[in-house]
């Protein structure tokens, strides 16, 4: 019961969801009704028109008739005239997709059932569009089953797209079945590299998607610097119009609407070919040549052909695919793959990304008006075509680029060469913070002449550290008798062998010395002080306590400011030092990546 119940919620979201798309139809259309009209026009009418522009933007073409009094109106012939409307307004279109994404991806977390859900989405969603495609009827060119099941598609296929991703991404266990079940056709069949297959798929889609959104995000940047370039065009086109401030706010409402379908032409535009608004019209970065165009402000941001110039379009797309290619390859596992796999893997995601842009231009081509205005929009095949082969070149050098060795690139360089420039060739991070040794960085801390003393102590750390650690004692069992002051005699450890100098705190950081090595096994603390400072032996020897605790407080003391010293002058020579952590395991080389430790006399 499951997949059934998942179903029947989701055909319910669906539906809401048809709701929430008929309602940003419904809405300036009622108030234009009532504010404009005066509710002076048919109910039907305004619902149908209504109803009709929400199946519009569900790729359903209408079919529209204008009286002799209007087409006279806008210059033609006084007769009825008859013409067909194609182009949907994405921006509608954007907000079933949007909610089809979000239902999809809520689905993948439900594991094999939310297939089902996917299903009962696209069926719910076909129910509404069957409701709203009747109040539409009069306007539309396809019956309106057919309408319903378009728009049911429309809803269905992006959910589909969004569940996969999401199973995918989680990898579900009827996911890694299906996976296997095409890994095991494929050693059937011969082919080389099964095992690495899913991997390489991941790397095509990663980089398709990757590629595609900043293709998307290239045009987005290209459209916001038409409209401000173009602004005075579209300023003189509103004020032509001559509209009221609620005429002013639904023609804003339209045109944000069609605001997708400029984004996807001016991605054509980027690209080379361009787009047509009307038989005969072209609009590329070489040249632009239009006719009579319908009176929309969005228009005047049409930009005007580069002529020699244009070429700079199409160089855009290309160096756009060389960094995705540079960002995605240097942490890419295709990095470690051999020559033919990783360049197949960006010319895959090259012909992706082409029958991708090809899809796009389907859904911003089609009848915008009457007579030469039936054409418009760019032409799909060719943009698709040009977008792979541009991405394709751009893909291809940042591949070859992220693989190439800077380390073999720096020990190539001549020695004549200065350090600077040897640093602008790129590496990895760690290689790029090399830029100054250690013993200078010191030197500029510190007096020249403590140069020497800390080689020495640094090596004489390093030689402690590689000595043998002492078997720690039993917690349990340690006694007085254990520690006779007879075997710790004072002449056992002068001073002068345990310089305060001789343990600097960058050597032995507190990591190296936890208190669980020094646990009361060693020296029983309790039992210590128990034998020595027992009230009754120190007044046995004529000692009063209470200058012993006075002279315990000064030694304590003393020790803090020497520990708040030593860390002051750690925290300074961690300035200088760029790696995180130091080798001190017996054995180790005593070099850290591309530095030397300073020796005495250096």
């Amino acid at each position: 019961m499951r997949p059934l119940v998942t179903a029947v919620i989701a055909a319910i979201e669906a539906a809401a969801a048809a709701a929430v798309g008929i309602a940003a139809v419904i809405v300036p259309a009622l108030v234009l009704w009532a504010v404009t009209f005066s509710l002076a026009a048919e109910p039907a009418t305004v619902f149908g028109g209504a109803a009709a522009t929400w199946a519009l933007a569900h790729f359903a073409p209408l079919t529209l008739v204008l009286a002799p009094e209007m087409a006279l109106s806008l210059g033609m012939p006084p007769a009825e005239l008859t013409f067909g409307l194609s182009l949907a307004p994405l921006g509608v279109t954007l907000i079933t997709v949007l909610l089809a994404v979000r239902s999809g991806s809520r689905l993948s977390a439900r594991g094999g059932a939310g297939g089902a859900g996917v299903l009962g989405g696209a069926l719910g969603f076909g129910g509404a569009a069957l409701i709203i495609a009747q109040l539409a009827a009069p306007f539309l060119t396809w019956p309106v089953g057919q309408t319903a099941a378009v728009a049911g598609l429309v809803y269905g296929i992006p959910a589909g797209l969004a569940f996969l991703v999401g199973a995918a991404r989680e990898d579900h266990p009827w996911w890694r079945a299906s996976v296997r079940a095409v890994q095991r056709r494929v050693e059937q069949w011969g082919w080389p590299g099964s095992a690495a297959l899913p991997v390489r798929s991941a790397e095509v889609f990663r980089l398709t998607g990757a590629t595609l959104a900043a293709l998307i995000g290239l045009a987005a940047v290209a459209v916001t610097v038409a409209l401000i370039a173009g602004y005075s065009g579209i300023v003189a086109l509103t004020q032509h119009l001559q509209l009221d401030p609620l005429g002013s706010a639904l023609l804003f409402l339209v045109q944000l609407a069609l605001l997708p379908i400029a984004l996807l032409w001016g991605m054509a535009w980027l690209i080379g070919p361009g787009f047509a608004v009307g038989s005969g019209s072209s609009v590329t970065p070489f040249e632009t040549l239009l006719g009579p165009m319908p009176a929309l402000p969005i228009f005047g941001a049409i930009p005007q052909g580069w002529d020699a110039l244009g070429g700079l379009a199409p160089t855009l797309v290309v160096l756009t695919g060389v960094g995705v290619a540079i960002v995605l390859g240097r942490r890419s596992e295709v990095r470690r793959a051999s020559w033919p796999v990783a360049l197949t893997i960006p010319v895959l995601a090259a012909v992706m990304v082409g029958l991708a842009v090809a899809g796009l231009s389907v859904l911003a081509t089609g009848a915008l008006g009457p007579d030469r205005l039936a054409e418009a929009g760019p032409s799909p095949w060719v943009v698709g075509g040009f977008a792979a082969a541009e991405l394709g070149v751009g893909l291809l050098l940042g591949t070859a680029a992220a693989r190439i060795d800077a380390g073999r690139l720096r020990a190539a360089i001549p020695d004549g060469v200065p350090d600077s420039l040897r640093g602008l060739i790129g590496g990895d991070r760690a290689d790029e913070q090399l830029t100054e040794p250690l013993d200078e960085a010191l030197r500029g801390l510190h007096p020249e002449e403590r140069t020497a003393a800390f080689a020495a102590e640094v090596d004489l750390a390093l030689d402690l550290a590689r000595a043998p650690e002492p078997e720690p004692y039993p917690a349990e069992g340690v006694g007085t008798e254990d520690f006779e002051t007879e075997d710790f005699e004072t002449e056992d450890f002068e001073t002068e062998d345990f310089e305060t100098e001789d343990f600097e705190t960058e050597d032995f950081e507190t990591e190296d010395f936890e208190t669980e090595d020094f646990e009361t096994q060693v020296r029983d603390t309790e039992a210590l002080e128990a034998q020595d400072f027992e009230p009754e032996a120190l007044e046995a020897a004529g000692v009063d306590a209470t200058d012993v605790n006075a002279d315990e407080a000064d030694a304590a003391e003393a020790d803090a400011a020497e520990l708040d010293a030593a860390a002051s002058e750690t925290e300074a020579l961690r300035a200088y030092e760029w790696n995180d952590t130091v080798d001190l395991t017996p054995d180790a080389p005593q070099e850290r990546s591309g530095w030397r430790w300073p020796r005495p006399g250096r």
